[in-house]
């Protein structure tokens, strides 16, 4: 059975172990975590892992070692890791901005490497997720790293170019789209509805929305104009959002996104 360690301690790790232990993909006596203090382990002991201080413990226990560690951080990491770093031991970063060749470089010319991008709603096992393999992954080895992404979402592989894009879209999307079900949510409320009641609402219609085009396989400009009739007051309310600039004002999101993961894979090099 698979092993997975985790370097790091944050927000990620966090949410991809809640993903992966509640698939049933791996059990708690199966997850090595490693971090730099007692405090930020406090967070993992939760889930009832193996915790330490020692990055090297963590490589040895692990088939998978997933990297969640700041951009900056990955040099002395990689640097101190690399003597545990065996043929069979893949690593698998997470880091917007670092590449695989910048990890290659740190690690023995026989290091296993993947590189990938997610959202937090692997938590829940909802989560987007695209991910590129380094020289020395087989097809074995891509087929484990699929198996244990689609445990906890939506799971995609991609060219690395490609990856830069994903950060933007779906790997920083649910901070998007939780500002707008706030706006959406706020509306209702002007409006005489309770914040339960309007923010479950706005949920829900997004929620099915996703879903419509997932399962649907139509292009969302044709499920929009299925719910906007002639004269009708949702075209007022589309009307509204282009005067606004709501679609200029989200492709430049995901644009500004993608420039600072530029910014961050120069600072890394």
């Amino acid at each position: 059975m698979t092993t997975v360690g985790f370097i790091g301690a944050g927000k990620v790790t966090q949410a991809l172990m809640k993903g992966l232990l509640s698939s049933g993909a791996v059990t708690p006596s199966r997850i090595y975590a490693s971090s730099r203090t007692e405090d930020s382990l406090q967070k993992l002991k939760v889930f009832g892992v193996n915790t330490c201080l020692d990055n090297l413990w963590t490589v040895k226990n692990s088939n998978i070692t997933v990297l969640a560690i700041k951009p900056l951080a990955f040099p002395k990491v990689l640097n101190d890791i690399a003597p545990a770093v065996g043929p069979n031991n893949i690593i698998l970063s997470v880091a917007a901005g670092v590449t695989i060749d910048s990890i290659q470089q740190r690690l023995p010319h026989h290091a296993k490497v993947v590189r990938a991008m997610l959202n937090t709603a692997v938590q829940i096992r909802d989560g987007a997720i695209c991910y590129t393999t380094g020289r020395n992954i087989v097809e074995s080895d891509q087929e484990l790293v699929h198996r244990f992404f689609s445990s906890v979402g939506l799971t995609l592989e991609s060219e690395e170019k490609h990856l830069d894009a994903v950060v933007g879209l779906s790997g920083s999307a649910p901070a998007y789209f939780y500002l707008i079900l706030e706006a959406l949510s706020d509306a209702g409320v002007r409006h005489g509805l309770s914040r339960d009641v309007a923010t479950r609402h706005a949920s829900q219609a997004m929620l099915g929305s996703a879903r419509m085009v997932l399962e649907s396989g139509r292009h969302p400009g044709e499920l929009k104009d299925e719910v906007c009739s002639p004269g009708g007051v949702t075209i007022n309310a589309i009307y509204s959002m282009e005067k606004a600039g709501v679609r200029a004002a989200m492709m430049d999101a995901v644009d500004a996104c993608i420039k600072r993961n530029y910014e961050l894979a120069r600072l890394n090099d």
